[in-house]
């Protein structure tokens, strides 16, 4: 439990590591990887699995914690895509292009 002079509003922080540092925040990313049954959505990893945002972390600060807008990738997959598409171009349809060109 924090107390108020440690309490984050997570919709209006910019600073992202105080954001992923909060029980709410950690609580989505635990809900993305179960829901995706622990494993990531494009190469079936089950190990380095992480939470990826399908509209951008920084861009739809509403949706930061919306289980819709997650998706596990597994750390190799994540960072490629971000190599490819940055992390401002977070959005749907660079996510389905890349799923169709690296699907394994």
């Amino acid at each position: 439990m924090t107390t108020e002079d440690e309490w984050i509003d997570i919709e209006k922080s910019k600073n992202i590591d105080e954001v992923r540092n909060t029980k709410e925040y950690k609580d989505w990313v635990k809900d993305v990887k179960e829901r995706d049954n622990k494993c990531c959505v494009l190469c079936g990893a089950g190990q380095h699995l992480e939470a990826h945002h399908v509209f951008s972390f920084k861009n739809f600060i509403p949706l930061r914690l919306d289980l819709d807008n997650g998706i596990t990738l597994c750390h190799w997959c994540h960072k490629k895509y971000h190599a490819f598409y940055n992390l401002e171009n977070t959005n749907p349809v660079t996510l389905l292009k890349f799923f169709k060109e690296f699907r394994f």
